[in-house]
């Protein structure tokens, strides 16, 4: 079994870098190193980063680096959205500071049920001792508790708050795009140990729900962007496993 995934899981790769990097990455390079290095400077973040780092595993396709993924991504829709709303840039480092902090932390629960509203509790729990202040743990919290796909977002009370909370969304969203079908998918099979079976069985089902995520993007640049990775990991899917469902 593990065999068979491994050989599906090298074709998607190889479609995957046939088909390109998607334009987010091309049109909006700018705003992903500044997410990035904003990342890397940050005391507060840093810290964060390596706490969590300590925690996280990857055996879940959750692990560090689809962690850091959604935390550049998210930097850089924050960076976007607020030049589009005018934001100083006291405010916007503020919000870039607050996603990035929600990005790093919003899978840390992910393998227990209600993975966002335990993920929040926990950002309750480490943030005091990293020196945030009582609202930007409210908006890192918030935003990881609204993460969750197929789930009714609590509004935020502030509008720095919900740009938080609908960047995260986004750039988490985006994983299911490319990465949901070269690593995500992946990991997750072996890790429940799924019969290539019952995978073939289910497989439709999760592809309907993939389909679902495309028109859920929340913000202008989310809703620009993320429709093309999406439809991008569905072309994976389809060149990688349809052989595999004609066969059986």
């Amino acid at each position: 079994m593990e065999e068979v995934y491994a050989e599906l899981r090298r074709r998607a790769k190889a479609v995957a870098k046939e088909l390109g990097r998607p334009a987010f990455y091309r049109e909006r390079g700018k705003e992903v190193r500044l997410s990035f290095e904003h990342l890397r400077r940050d005391d507060r973040l840093r810290g964060l980063r390596a706490w969590v780092g300590s925690i996280l595993e990857d055996d879940f396709g959750h692990g560090i680096r689809h962690t850091l993924l959604v935390t550049r991504d998210a930097g850089a829709l924050v960076l976007i959205r607020a030049s589009e709303l005018r934001l100083s840039q006291r405010d916007t480092d503020a919000a870039l500071l607050r996603v990035q902090a929600a990005g790093l932390l919003h899978d840390v629960r992910r393998k227990e049920p209600r993975h966002a509203l335990k993920g929040a509790e926990a950002a309750r729990a480490i943030l005091p001792g990293l020196r945030f202040s009582d609202d930007e743990i409210e908006d890192v919290a918030a935003a990881i508790a609204n993460h969750e796909a197929f789930q009714i977002p609590e509004p935020l009370n502030t509008p720095a708050g919900q740009v938080v909370s609908d960047c995260l969304y986004d750039a988490d969203k985006f994983r299911w795009g490319p990465d949901n079908f070269t690593d995500t998918v992946w990991c997750m099979v072996l890790f429940h140990k799924v019969p290539l079976t019952l995978f073939c069985k289910a497989w439709p089902q999760g592809i309907r729900a993939v389909e679902r995520v495309r028109d859920s993007f929340r913000t202008p640049a989310g809703m620009a962007y993320g429709a093309e990775m999406i439809e991008m990991g569905l072309e994976i899917g389809r060149r990688v496993i349809s052989p595999l469902l004609e066969e059986r």
